[in-house]
């Protein structure tokens, strides 16, 4: 039986940074969310990812973030971390640039929002636009000219894990348009 979602007054979006670090820690769990993934399945070649296991996904996500980059935006729900969107430069995900499906429609500079992850406790509760919402307004604030994401036609019911790309009729929602289709995948993009 599915678990009834905690019910949100005030929905919040920050940037991970050093400071917010341990939230995203509490969010994805001592065992880094989505089978230990740690968000850092993109930003690794296969055999480093292998390689590296658990503690070396969220080694490479420490670094990031206490590098000064921002990776992506934590949503909290009533202050508790509850979401998690990636989104990146193309360059900076290694694994698409081995990618046939995945690889570039153009040599057009984008984004990539290649992940989610809601915790549990607050899905069914429309977090994924919302996340999806907050980074298209951070990307726009940040001077980001084109955002591109590859995620599933769902027509019927997946688990969280499968889902992890992002539901193609959320981004259509928001304006996202398929500007090409690979093994039924779409590859859609937002023009800011």
């Amino acid at each position: 039986m599915a678990k009834t979602p905690i019910a949100v007054e005030n929905w919040e979006f920050h940037p991970l940074t050093p400071e917010r670090w341990m939230d995203y820690e509490t969010l994805f769990g001592p065992n880094g969310a989505c089978a230990g993934c740690w968000c850092a399945w993109f930003l690794m070649t296969h055999r480093e990812y292998n390689d590296a296991g658990k503690e070396g996904h969220k080694e490479l996500m420490r670094t990031l973030v206490h590098s000064g980059i921002e990776p992506g935006l934590i949503a909290y729900a009533d202050g508790v971390p509850a979401g998690w969107i990636a989104f990146a430069p193309r360059e900076r995900y290694k694994r698409l640039a081995t990618s046939r499906q995945l690889a570039p429609v153009d040599d057009k500079p984008v984004w990539v929002i290649p992940c989610f992850f809601i915790h549990r406790n607050y899905r069914r509760q429309g977090l994924m636009e919302r996340l999806l919402g907050a980074a298209v307004s951070y990307a726009r604030r940040t001077g980001v000219k084109t955002l591109e994401a590859f995620p599933l036609d769902v027509d019927k019911k997946l688990s969280s894990l499968q889902m992890f790309t992002g539901k193609s009729s959320v981004f259509k929602k928001l304006g996202f348009k398929e500007v090409a289709r690979r093994d039924s995948r779409p590859i859609m993009r937002l023009e800011l």
